[in-house]
């Protein structure tokens, strides 16, 4: 295995960053707590992760929005302004196009940055994310280990060394007062933080098609679920749209390389039901 290389010779201390800023936080001009999550706890898989629905919409608006979009190809006549249907939802005309005026937003705790990089990728979504240049994360800051990991041992316990030698160094650069921004480098990438998501109701639903599948990412498809289920319970009428692309065409749609019959559970996992079906190398 080859060790690393650094661009410049370890004699030369000379700095070079010209965007250096020296007010930068730092627990020399930060004396507030760490964040909440040093808390020393290793989640596995995706325990503890947490998914709440902070902001909604009423039904009440998205009908009237519905009703007059399915009306605007031909126009509305005097009499709906007065209209008292109820129901209009997802309905003809321009009413699928109406989904982008509503919005709501979800609370995601526990999410590890493998995750947080993923789903800012939405890029119709807005995000509101913890961050790792203005906060201290503490000492032992929270870390989300894969299942996979987890229950090899020898691996395991060798994660979690590295884990505290990372969180040791880590916190040694924040007492030689080294940047918030600067001494992050060191934290892993399954360490836990606290994400809001804001969607449009037509942004969410292409979302949760494509990634909703349980090819992805474990963590990714456990808050994405969440998610839907949150909105299905708050809206029963948008269950026939909160759904995986595969399960309104009854074909497989995943377009990535892998097998999907060893993972995925629906009757048309299969790779001769594939819409992009694996080629051969």
């Amino acid at each position: 295995m080859k060790d690393y290389r650094p661009s410049r010779a370890y004699d030369d201390r000379l700095p070079r960053d010209e965007t250096f800023h020296a007010d930068s936080r730092r627990r020399s001009n930060d004396d507030g707590p760490a964040s909440p999550s040093d808390n020393g706890i290793i989640s596995i898989g995706e325990d503890g992760l947490q998914v709440a629905l902070i902001r909604d919409f009423a039904d009440m608006d998205f009908d009237i929005i519905s009703r007059y979009a399915r009306a605007a190809s031909r126009g509305a006549p005097d009499s709906m302004l007065n209209a008292d249907e109820f129901g209009a939802f997802m309905k003809g005309g321009l009413a699928y196009q109406s989904a982008e005026d509503i919005r709501f937003e979800f609370a995601v705790r526990g999410a590890s940055r493998v995750l947080t990089h993923q789903l800012v990728r939405t890029r119709q979504a807005a995000f509101k994310q913890q961050s790792q240049r203005d906060c201290w994360y503490g000492d032992h800051p929270e870390f989300r280990m894969p299942e996979s990991v987890w229950t090899d041992k020898s691996l395991r316990d060798r994660w979690i060394g590295v884990l505290r030698a990372a969180h040791r160094v880590y916190n040694e650069a924040i007492e030689q007062d080294i940047p918030y921004e600067d001494a992050r480098y060191i934290l892993p990438e399954g360490t836990t933080n606290f994400i809001m998501c804001e969607y449009s109701l037509r942004t969410f639903l292409e979302m949760y098609a494509y990634r909703a599948c349980v090819m992805f990412q474990a963590e990714m498809v456990k808050v994405v679920r969440a998610m839907g289920k949150l909105i299905v319970e708050s809206h029963p009428y948008l269950e026939p749209h909160v759904k995986i692309t595969c399960e309104k065409l009854k074909k497989c749609t995943f377009q990535g390389p892998e097998r999907v019959d060893r993972t995925c559970d629906f009757p048309w996992a299969n790779e001769d039901s594939r819409t992009h079906p694996i080629k051969a190398l």
